[in-house]
């Protein structure tokens, strides 16, 4: 899906930048990959290829500054915030080629991960995309632009669900086959619009309550473990859900609207 918004030069500086970071991730886990990647948590196995120390699962590794550093130079890229999954950047107004979009826009740059729930931007970015395409309106910020011609999610059956720090595990034995997948599918970025995140704070409840309120219709296409002050923002004078690239599950610590009360761990 291209509606134009951005140059084409710029979404070739993108989908470059992307893939450089998923590269430097996949290799710095690589470097201090561990036997025993699985532990227990909250009635769940969680893994990660660093083991539950977490290495760069939160933070970047000095590759992904790097390149971050690089597209910044080159390209005018300038990161705003680092997920799990995906990094925000800044576009430079100069690549953008939709007028009444110049001021405020991100691409969400994917970052290399096992699965949707263990850090894998793609399969993110690319449920985002299929999910505006399908529902199109408030409450998910809208994508504007995005690499790629769609194609399957993929996303697996056998991830567990995960936690309010978007860790959970999947089985990883297809991971080749996945990766073949997501060259073809794309999902390296997408561009929205750019939100002010968190909601300011006398706002910030109010902010959290509409937008659950209006994800009541939606809650087989989000996982309401999603819904916190970091995923909820400003724009256009409405408050969006920013961050619905989390395959739907039950949640585990966020009690969606309708439901009972979540444990506490």
């Amino acid at each position: 899906m291209r509606n134009a918004t951005v140059s084409p030069s710029l979404a070739s500086a993108l989908s470059r930048t992307a893939q450089s970071l998923q590269a430097a991730r996949r290799e710095a886990l690589a470097a201090v990959a561990v036997e025993e990647t699985e532990w227990e948590y909250a009635g769940r196995t969680w893994s990660w290829p660093a083991g539950e120390e977490m290495t760069y699962f939160r933070g970047l590794a000095p590759g992904e500054a790097a390149v971050l550093e690089a597209a910044e130079t080159a390209h005018g890229l300038r990161a705003l915030a680092v997920g799990t999954g995906r990094v925000a950047v800044a576009l430079p107004a100069d690549g953008v080629t939709s007028p009444e979009d110049h001021d405020g826009l991100v691409a969400k740059l994917a970052r290399y991960g096992p699965s949707a729930e263990m850090g894998d931007g793609r399969t993110q970015n690319r449920r985002e995309r299929r999910t505006w395409d399908q529902i199109g309106s408030h409450p998910f910020l809208p994508v504007l632009d995005a690499d790629g011609s769609g194609g399957d999610d993929r996303d697996d059956s056998d991830v567990a669900v995960g936690d309010d720090s978007d860790v959970a595990v999947g089985d990883d034995s297809d991971a080749a086959s996945r990766d073949v997948v997501d060259a073809e599918d794309g999902g390296d970025w997408v561009v929205m619009p750019r939100a002010t995140v968190p909601p300011p704070e006398p706002a910030r409840e109010t902010a959290l309550d509409r937008v659950r309120e209006s994800l009541a219709a939606h809650a087989g296409t989000f996982h309401f473990d999603e819904l916190k002050p970091e995923n909820v923002g400003v724009y256009d004078d409405r408050f969006w859900i920013v961050d619905y690239g989390r395959p739907p599950g039950e949640p585990l610590f966020v009690d969606p609207p309708g439901g009972t009360d979540r444990p506490s761990f």
